[in-house]
């Protein structure tokens, strides 16, 4: 369950962003009703002061100007980090304007009151924070009481502090309990989404994740940038099945595969594009340095040891037109072909 707060990097981005993408709309409306809601003080504060509280009116009301700076950059703005700290920042304007309000008052020992119903919008608007921030958020709670007592000077002070930290402890425990479930599904829905796009054995792509690189209704690689595609075939791999059986034959696919991702860049795309075979595509990679990568794959899966037997790989290189990648593609399997028939274990390019 606390398995979330081990997340570093890049990693810890990508699940903050999309808890926050997940409870943005929530968030945002959360937001929206907290602040027009603490407006509507306004009639007990007339209730209090049995008349029109005009001195509350504008403490009251202040919150809309933060609340329309928050509405423009939430339009604008998906950044989990920019949108949460300016949340947590909302509701304790919120709490600062009711502070501002009770200055006013004739009668404070409702504060406390009022403070309660403020650590509920503490958990309403936690739920899309980083678990780190909304527990610093809730326990500055306590701060605003205490630091605000120097000047309003709270006769029931002692009752606000023995029911607020309860509180702020009760939401910081469920605020760590939902982190942990959204993460539990969180990594339950990546694993899914993986096990659509990754080949199972060897851990590399298979097709199911070209139409994520390629526009739309099109076989055209969205990127504005010279791409060069590696195709790749095991040399006499049905050899290795009948001699050694396919248990073995896997493992030595396995191997491959391992060789393939430590010879290439993060940004480079590893399919295994049926049996023994593997397509590279390398955007942002001329055909020389391409041609360069694919003889280094080469000479490296000659030289390791799959702890089943020596074995050989030939690679046909083709550079993508910005038209077709199918032809780039079919280009690369025609000089794999050209590989294997003048002696297998090289590299050839397209010409």
């Amino acid at each position: 369950m606390n398995s979330f707060l081990k997340l570093k990097g890049a990693d810890r981005k990508a699940f903050l962003q999309s808890k926050f993408e997940y409870y943005r709309t929530y968030n945002t409306y959360a937001v929206i009703v907290s602040c027009l809601a603490s407006i509507t003080y306004f009639i007990s504060d007339c209730q209090l002061f049995g008349r029109f509280a005009w001195e509350t009116l504008i403490p009251r009301c202040f919150i809309l100007i933060p609340l329309t700076i928050f509405l423009i950059i939430n339009t604008k703005c998906r950044n989990y980090r920019v949108m949460t700290v300016l949340t947590e920042l909302i509701v304790h304007m919120i709490m600062w304007c009711t502070i501002w309000a009770i200055v006013y008052l004739p009668d404070k020992t409702h504060a406390s009151e009022g403070f309660i119903i403020m650590q509920l919008v503490f958990l309403a608007i936690s739920f899309a924070a980083p678990f780190e921030l909304s527990t610093l958020s809730n326990f500055l709670i306590i701060a605003n009481i205490l630091i605000s007592n120097t000047f309003n000077h709270y006769e029931n002070l002692d009752i606000m502090l023995s029911l607020g930290l309860p509180c702020v402890i009760g939401i910081t425990a469920t605020n760590y309990v939902l982190c942990g479930v959204y993460h539990d599904n969180y990594t339950t829905k990546h694993q899914l989404q993986d096990s659509l796009v990754l080949d199972p054995l060897t851990r590399v792509y298979n097709r199911h994740k070209l139409p994520d690189i390629v526009k739309e209704g099109t076989f055209t690689f969205d990127y504005n940038e010279i791409v060069t595609i590696l195709m790749t075939d095991i040399d006499f791999f049905k050899d290795v099945n009948d001699t050694y059986g396919h248990d073995k034959g896997d493992i030595v696919l396995k191997n491959v595969a391992q060789v393939i991702k430590s010879c290439t860049r993060n940004g480079d795309y590893i399919f295994r594009w049926g049996g023994e075979e593997f397509v590279i595509i390398m955007p942002g990679c001329p055909i020389k340095q391409a041609t360069l990568v694919a003889e280094r794959i080469r000479s490296n899966v000659e030289a390791s040891d799959n702890g089943i037997c020596p074995i050989t790989i030939s690679i046909g290189v083709a550079q993508y037109d910005q038209e077709n990648y199918q032809n780039a593609i079919s280009q690369a399997d025609k000089a794999l072909y050209t590989a294997k028939q003048s002696g297998r274990n090289k590299v050839v390019c397209y010409e």
